[in-house]
């Protein structure tokens, strides 16, 4: 697995927020809803301090852009429901633990790559309806076990009133946990 790979899997914050309790996710409100990106620590293969600068500039540049989260596609929000498709997406993951409910989120995974090597994933933070505030990290394994790299972020998504004009609308399909997650970089 490279460096890439590994960046790839900042999507997973969704896919973490995915692993429900009993007592379920905080629904998001519909809203207009931003999102910002904090990279703490960028580590391994091809990930030098100018990539992090890059990857940093490049979420910083994406901070400003507001998506709208409809009536509709609130309601429609499922995090069980996206979390029982993981594997349909190949994915393969499974949790170590997922308790997210009661406005706190602690999330540990390990996901099995094409490749044979692995990837954990922990998070941590607090959700609410007009607000996410999480820490993630990821850490990739070589097929022999040997660690690739590692990176922790900051996230925060935030909910800033009614949508606007300007705001992004997605299609109809609703997006599965928390403002969506800008691509990653590649090194």
């Amino acid at each position: 697995m490279t460096f890439r790979t590994l960046a790839t899997l900042l999507a997973l914050p969704t896919l973490a927020l995915a692993a429900c309790s009993p007592s379920g996710p905080v629904k998001r409100q519909a809203g207009s809803w931003s999102q910002k990106i904090e990279i703490l620590k960028l580590e391994g293969r091809g990930a030098t301090p100018e990539t992090k600068t890059q990857m940093q500039k490049m979420f910083d540049s994406m901070a400003g852009t507001s998506v709208c989260l409809t009536p509709a596609a609130a309601a429609k929000e499922d995090f069980g429901k996206a979390m029982e498709q993981m594997a349909s997406r190949g994915q393969n993951c499974t949790f170590d633990k997922k308790e997210v409910s009661g406005g706190t989120i602690h999330v540990a995974a390990t996901c099995k790559q094409p490749t044979g090597g692995t990837v954990k994933m922990t998070i941590d933070g607090t959700n609410s309806a007009t607000k996410q505030d999480m820490t993630m990290q990821t850490e990739g394994y070589a097929v022999g076990g040997a660690k690739e790299g590692t990176m922790q972020m900051h996230i925060t998504s935030t909910r800033a009133g009614d949508c606007k004009p300007g705001d992004i609308t997605p299609p109809d399909a609703p997006a599965a946990g928390p403002a969506p997650v800008a691509p990653a970089a590649k090194p």
